[in-house]
């Protein structure tokens, strides 16, 4: 997989991942827990995971000294686009989460970091 889009605003990094999967017909099946049963089912955890240590590792690099994971990166929107809808903001179709700070820290370590 590949990360759709990264994206910085107010000094805090995102990453976004598009999703199209069918959940059903109505916006009520792209509500929050539904949301978090596909993201389990399809182990799309794993996939952030991956894609947040990944982004963590380039950012180091890229910005330097100051970049600091708890401090600059505001975690991952997995957009379910089918569900989605403008005045329902966040409540449908928009999965986000953010790793465990000492969770990325503790990966990146274990892989040799950057320095």
């Amino acid at each position: 997989g590949f990360v759709d889009l990264i994206f910085e605003e107010g000094g805090r990094y995102y990453l976004v991942d598009y999703k199209t999967n069918f959940l059903g017909d109505i916006y009520d099946d792209y509500a929050t827990a539904r949301l978090s049963a596909a993201m389990s089912a399809h182990s799309y955890h794993w996939q952030y995971l991956f894609y947040t240590l990944a982004l963590h590792r380039h950012l180091r690099l890229s910005v330097g000294g100051n970049y600091d994971y708890a401090r600059d990166f505001a975690g991952a929107y997995y957009l379910f686009v089918r569900g989605m809808r403008p005045d329902l903001g966040n409540a449908s179709g928009v999965y986000h989460d953010r790793v465990d700070p000492d969770l990325i820290l503790t990966l990146d370590d274990m892989l040799g970091g950057v320095p």
